[in-house]
């Protein structure tokens, strides 16, 4: 029978009656500071905190010290993983792995007509678009036949339930403002958000086990993140490789100062993890919780070009928001980054054919806005206190103090205050109050309505059925802010989520390049149409406005050719960003 050796490193040792000639004496119950020292059999939860301060330390929970320690709010409605509707909202800078992420995100879900997915696609003229090639790499010899494909043979598999946003990638402005476009994406049926990279890389039936996941976490407000594990750790199959035989999972804890902003470091391990554990900081490769989550501290626009940043601005807000970063304690999905990262024909937005960030003046005055936009957020010095940060400030259930002491980084002289690898308590704030209004507010919005009103932030939606997400469903009302306004003049193409699809068929056998002065549309009835169902305008008014229709035809192909002969005269550029 193997055994574990635990170390003393603590008063709480001590109370155990310290070390005896025979060996280390095991460490009392209530420490939390034990050094684990195992052979190839133990299965005991630890976490890498580093040489210095005790190598692997054991998990311990705060309330399995003192059970009358602070806990978070248990999740508010049961979840049932075969009905809950899950979002994925993935980032592609020109990024060919893009379509096969796709395929393998409906291909190893357990219940893929609840999956929904929002891409942000910056492409260059000459390159593929990925939900064509999606669709081609379906016909390939090798697609896996299941029950849920076999109704769609002779169409596109899934294609309904895939919004595209397109933009020409000349205009890529960097990860927070290619993420911030996805805000309008996201269906009022989804429970769950996924968060992800558009080079990934799925275990059979990820979203079951997902769902499952953020459940053993045991907080309504659970964020499940980290820095992904290596698409080798999934086999073929859909299998999940048993690192070191102690199911091995990255840990993200640490960070250091880059360009003045707090970066992440390289991830450190948990092995043996019973359920995720709470940790300090998120990250952009992974995200899964509720679609509350997104909507409370949605990505800011107004920072284009950050790198170094997004990270732990996204991390204050989804903290003083209420809500708990924890590392998942086992690997489903995984980041191909022998073919990004290891691959130096691969494009990145910050790195090969990407915007010369150093060469262009306003581009690096936009950068600069940024920092200090970030900075302004977090109190750090270079920002403004002043500065009105919207929708896009922080929360006020927790504060920058308490967000200091829980991650032990002080921002007001970017210095690291303490290792908060090991096990952190959860920092107390009245959750149960903001369910209790959430719901009331709920409750009074529907018997003053008298119809079903939009889904509660806080609450799963309940939907009768997995076909009903295979019919067309109207469009959202067109309440767009400014910045998804903008989206248009960009030439973006949206295909509307819920059913929507283009009016033209694709060849799904090939994969078209757009042209390089191609607008294409790809929602069948655009807002800033009129409604076909509408009274026709008086006899009178149609003349004028034919006339008026056919000058901004022209005007419109005349901008079209001005653009068109700009592209040619500028150094075409090939390149994506790796999120």
């Amino acid at each position: 029978h193997a055994t574990t050796v635990l170390t003393c490193s603590s008063s709480a040792c001590q109370l155990g009656g310290g070390r005896s000639s025979m060996g280390p004496t095991p460490c009392a119950v209530g420490d939390r500071h034990c050094t684990v020292r195992q052979d190839a059999e133990d299965r005991t939860p630890a976490v890498w905190v580093g040489p210095n301060d005790g190598k692997w330390i054991r998990v311990v929970d705060a309330e399995e010290v003192d059970p009358l320690a602070p806990r978070p709010c248990a999740p508010f409605a049961e979840v049932d993983e075969s009905k809950e509707v899950i979002f994925a909202a993935i980032a592609s800078f020109r990024d060919s792995l893009c379509a096969t992420t796709l395929k393998g995100l409906f291909e190893r879900a357990r219940f893929p007509e609840r999956i929904f997915v929002g891409v942000v696609q910056q492409n260059g003229p000459e390159d593929d678009d990925c939900l064509e090639s999606y669709c081609a790499l379906w016909y390939s010899k090798n697609s896996k036949k299941n029950e849920s494909t076999k109704r769609h043979e002779g169409e596109c598999p899934f294609s309904s339930q895939i919004a595209m946003k397109r933009f020409s990638a000349a205009e890529a402005k960097g990860p927070t403002w290619a993420r911030a476009q996805d805000r309008d994406m996201i269906p009022e049926s989804a429970s769950f958000c996924l968060r992800t990279d558009s080079h990934m890389a799925f275990a059979e039936g990820w979203d079951v086990k997902q769902i499952r996941q953020w459940v053993s976490a045991r907080n309504e407000f659970a964020v499940l993140s980290t820095y992904v594990a290596d698409a080798s750790q999934i086999v073929e199959g859909g299998v999940e490789v048993n690192v070191n035989g102690k199911w091995e999972v990255p840990h993200l804890c640490s960070i250091v100062w880059q360009d003045g902003h707090v970066r992440n470091m390289q991830a450190k391990a948990a092995r043996n993890l019973k359920r995720p554990k709470l940790t300090t900081l998120w990250a952009a490769g992974l995200s899964f919780a509720k679609c509350h989550a997104e909507r409370a501290a949605p990505y800011d626009p107004k920072t284009p070009y950050v790198f170094w940043g997004e990270e732990f601005a996204r991390t204050a807000r989804f903290f003083t928001h209420g809500y708990d970063i924890y590392t998942p304690d086992r690997t489903i999905i995984a980041h191909d980054y022998k073919h990004t990262q290891g691959d130096p024909s691969h494009f990145k937005w910050n790195g090969k054919g990407g915007p010369r960030l150093r060469q262009n003046a306003t581009v690096r005055s936009q950068r600069d806005a940024s920092d200090k936009r970030i900075w302004s957020l977090l109190g750090m010095p270079g920002g403004d206190p002043t500065m009105d940060l919207g929708d896009y400030g922080l929360g006020s259930v927790r504060t920058l103090d308490q967000l200091k002491h829980f991650t032990g980084i002080e921002l007001s002289n970017r210095t690291i205050l303490a290792n908060r690898c090991g096990n952190v308590d959860w920092v107390p704030w009245d959750c149960k109050a903001a369910a209790a209004a959430a719901h009331a507010a709920h409750a009074a919005s529907s018997s003053s309505s008298g119809q079903h009103p939009q889904e509660d932030p806080l609450q799963h939606a309940n939907l009768q059925d997995q076909d009903d997400h295979l019919d067309p469903l109207p469009p959202p009302p067109d309440d767009k802010d400014d910045d998804d306004n903008n989206t248009r003049h960009h030439g973006e193409s949206l295909l509307l989520l819920r059913g929507q699809q283009p009016q033209k068929k694709r060849n799904p056998g090939r994969t078209r390049r757009p042209a390089p002065d191609e607008n294409v549309d790809d929602d069948p009835h655009p807002s800033f149409l009129p409604d076909p169902e509408e009274a026709p305008p008086p006899r009178s008014l149609l003349l004028p406005a034919a006339l008026l229709a056919a000058l901004g035809v022209c005007c419109w192909r005349l901008r079209l050719r001005t653009l068109a002969r700009h592209r040619k005269r500028k150094t075409r550029l090939a390149t994506s960003k790796v999120y």
